[in-house]
């Protein structure tokens, strides 16, 4: 039997809470309405690790190399960098 290059069924349902999990955590600090660098911070660190879990895992671009991986990795990476950066130019 040779190895599979698609994550099992128990991982892809573990990553599935950890995402739900973290869903809700964010909402529940939106739903509080708490605000500052340390909150928008931790959604934008949060959003970025549900993208990475995603696009590894059930887009299944884990061990791909090359254009596709690298545009959904900026989305994930560079898309919650200049939301941060605008909310912090538009405190200053």
């Amino acid at each position: 039997m040779t190895p599979s290059r698609f994550a099992s069924t128990k991982t892809l349902f573990i990553i599935w809470v950890v995402l739900i999990v973290s869903t809700l955590i964010t909402a529940y600090i939106g739903y509080l309405e708490l605000s500052g660098y340390y909150f928008v911070g931790f959604i934008l660190l949060m959003v970025m690790l549900k993208g990475q879990l995603i696009i590894d895992h059930y887009m299944g671009l884990k061990n791909v190399r090359g254009f596709w991986r690298l545009a959904m990795l900026g989305f994930v990476y560079v898309i919650p960098g200049i939301i941060f950066t605008g909310y912090y130019l538009s405190s200053v």
